[in-house]
């Protein structure tokens, strides 16, 4: 595989987004891109776009077979779309870069896992890449020496860089969601021996920071989320786990700015989002659970002159039909919690209260997310339904997603860019 130097690819390359021709320098608009798991920022909010409610041949505008199965989103930067595929039988994922308007297939390219035993719900394909203007990062596993690997990629698939994790040991197997901000990556990467949060340099990958993650957690699955602080352009990054649980970590530095010990009690999937309009202030309410039902919001710490005058604290708490897999969706109002067995729940995003609730026909692993006042909810048998994100419960309409035949389950979060949406059926992927 070739080898580029990033300084050297950046000062000739440009790329092309479908609003035009931009330097590799420059920034795509939030209508472009869907850069991470549950897209911008990772709200899984698809700010000012539209998308058909009717999912079916009407709409359908391009379907591609994908070289195997997996449960990974895909994520967009422009007319490019980046998404992993696994081939078990011969050990290796494929990170495959398709054209975002046609679905024709740009390049792939192979890295190799070797034989890798997963849960029955996991694969080798199960987290999602993130992608910048410049590089397309994603973490594998590498059976051979039991560590999973961080690496990245040009938008035109040559080879910058790979960062060894270190050991990993866990029940479910790796599926790493990596978040890429500023001039860096984070990672969680907490697991059953150890582990910790990390910030790597997304220019080599080189290690930034690091926190250590307690021996002996259950293993978490969560993508970090990164918040501004104020106007100044602080930031800090927040992580859930087991052992750990709510930590603010500082942008920069890695020091723990708050924590809120004690919180959880079993495996975290469903990431931290953050639930309130108030994102960058004293008043921001940060929402995340685990398995055995629990899941609640946290307010952050206040600060006055530099000091913290309130620690942080739990505002309040869900009852029952609590999230484990899929993340919940806020529009800064409400909260949208999907239970794993189909309860949709609307709660106030200050108090907690239940605005209405409903329920779905299934089981859920994958993310609903939010389009223009709809919520988009992806079954695990392969059904789309979409609900009216407004003041009662509203089915709009359920369509049937037809999955291939080798498709034993529908676990990708869909993602939303070009006004279009994506959706994945395991080893195949559809634009609407």
């Amino acid at each position: 595989m070739k080898r580029a130097n990033l300084r050297e690819i950046l000062g000739l390359s440009i790329v092309c987004c479908l609003a035009g021709t931009i330097a590799w320098g420059g920034v795509a608009s939030q209508v472009e891109t869907w850069p991470q798991f549950r897209g911008n920022q990772g709200t899984a909010i698809a700010g000012g776009q539209r998308v058909p409610v009717n999912l079916g041949k009407e709409t359908l505008r391009w379907s591609a077979d994908l070289p195997g199965p997996g449960s990974s989103s895909p994520v967009i930067w422009g007319d490019r779309l980046f998404v992993t595929a696994e081939i078990l039988e011969e050990g290796r994922v494929e990170l495959c870069c398709l054209d975002a308007k046609s679905g024709a297939r740009r390049w792939s390219v192979a890295l190799d896992t070797g034989a890798y035993r997963t849960h029955k719900f996991n694969n080798l394909a199960s987290g999602t890449p993130c992608v910048t203007e410049e590089l397309v990062v994603l973490g594998w596993y590498d059976a051979g020496s039991g560590h999973a690997k961080l690496s990245s990629f040009t938008h035109q698939g040559d080879a910058v860089w790979t960062k060894d994790l270190g050991a990993f040991d866990s029940q479910h197997g790796v599926s790493l969601n990596p978040v890429a901000s500023g001039d860096r990556v984070f990672i969680n990467y907490a697991h059953m021996g150890g582990g910790y949060t990390g910030a790597f340099s997304l220019e080599d990958g080189s290690m930034l920071w690091s926190s250590p993650n307690p021996n002996g957690a259950k293993t978490s699955y969560v993508a970090p989320i990164v918040r501004e602080l104020d106007d100044s352009g602080a930031k800090e990054v927040i992580q859930v786990g087991e052992l750990i649980g709510m930590i603010g970590f500082d942008f920069e530095s890695g020091a723990v700015n708050w924590s809120l010990p004690g919180a959880f009690n079993h495996r975290t999937i469903a990431s931290p989002i953050i639930i309130n309009s108030l994102a960058n202030s004293n008043d921001t309410l940060i929402a995340a659970g685990c398995k055995e039902g629990t899941f609640f919001a946290a307010r952050v710490p206040k600060r006055e002159n530099g000091e913290v005058v309130r620690p942080a604290k739990i505002e309040w708490a869900m009852e029952s039909h609590t999230p484990y897999v899929p993340t919940p969706v806020s529009n800064g109002s409400t909260v949208f919690a999907l239970h794993d067995g189909g309860t949709l729940t609307a709660m106030n995003a200050e108090t907690g209260s239940i605005e209405w609730k409903g329920k779905l026909l299934g089981n859920f692993y994958a993310s609903p997310v939010l389009v223009d006042g709809k919520l988009y909810c992806l079954s695990r048998n392969g059904e789309m339904w979409v609900v009216d994100a407004g003041e009662e419960f509203k089915v709009l309409r359920t369509s049937d997603m037809n999955p291939p035949a080798d498709v034993t389950w529908t676990d990708a979060t869909p993602a939303v860019a070009h006004n279009r949406l994506y959706v994945r059926m395991g080893s195949r992927l559809d634009c609407y």
